[in-house]
């Protein structure tokens, strides 16, 4: 009666253990699965097909929601689950894997994610949502510590000639670095996202500009982000996050094309210099 089974301690209690190893790139992924994510189509996944990156961005001050960002040494995309406070097991860092028979991947906005469809009425159309709480702990296997020095934390250092190659935005999500950049609208009290400065009653969104040379990146900034509140800085900046791109369903010219930029976090800006 007193006889109970040992608790295991060296393996992590959240996610699917029996993940085995990767066998395909991010890059790879994207690649196979490149038009339907041009055309904001979805695909669910029928082999036994596994990716493996780190964790670069998570939902920990708010600015990403229901959802995180991977990266290997190929690339990046985006995992979207249904639920809140992902950054308690998917810290930065973190080493995952992830089974991706029978979700989906597809494009939103043409923009690679992992997770399940769902039929957006307003648009008449299948597209990629978020998979469940549950289906997300069968199909992720964490690996190993968090290890802040790992090198799929080294970002791409985006240069204005990269931006200039449209042809780049089919390869998005990329984990990256602008360097010596600036806020277009930072003045030393203007603030990151107010609430009064929101798209619409139903976008709370609010967008800021940075150049890269003569390339605008769109920060798309929620006012339910932490730091929301808290005026730009000013000057000349590093900042590290997700390289992304939104093109308008239906509206195929460069014109309805843009670069965006997804922050995680306000620790990832540097300041270089006023």
């Amino acid at each position: 009666m007193n006889e109970f089974d040992e608790p295991q301690f060296n393996e992590p209690q959240f996610g699917n253990n029996e993940i085995g190893e990767a066998n395909t790139t991010i890059a790879k992924l994207k690649e196979d699965y490149a038009s339907t994510i041009l055309n904001n189509d979805t695909a669910r996944f029928t082999d036994d097909i596994i990716i493996e990156g780190v964790v670069v961005a998570n939902d920990e001050e708010g600015n990403v929601y229901k959802q995180f960002v991977i990266n290997d040494a190929t690339g990046a995309i985006i995992i979207g689950v249904n639920d809140v406070g992902l950054y308690a097991t998917m810290p930065v860092g973190q080493r995952v894997r992830i089974a991706c028979k029978d979700l989906y991947i597809g494009g939103y906005g043409s923009l690679a994610q992992i997770g399940t469809k769902y039929f957006n009425p307003k648009y008449s159309e299948w597209q990629i949502g978020r998979m469940t709480k549950l289906d997300f702990q069968k199909h992720v296997r964490i690996i190993g510590e968090v290890t802040p020095t790992a090198p799929e934390l080294t970002p791409m250092v985006i240069t204005e000639e990269f931006l200039a190659d449209k042809n780049n935005k089919n390869i998005t999500p990329l984990y990256v670095e602008l360097k010596n950049v600036n806020f277009k609208e930072a003045d030393g009290k203007k603030l990151y996202a107010p609430e009064e400065e929101q798209i619409s009653e139903t976008n709370t969104a609010v967008e800021r500009n940075v150049y890269v040379g003569s390339q605008k990146v769109i920060f798309r900034l929620s006012t339910y982000a932490d730091f929301a509140n808290v005026a730009m800085p000013t000057g000349k900046l590093n900042i590290k996050g997700v390289l992304t791109r939104y093109r308008n369903p239906g509206k195929n010219n460069d014109e309805n094309d843009f670069w965006q930029f997804m922050l995680s976090s306000t620790a990832d800006i540097e300041k270089v210099s006023e």
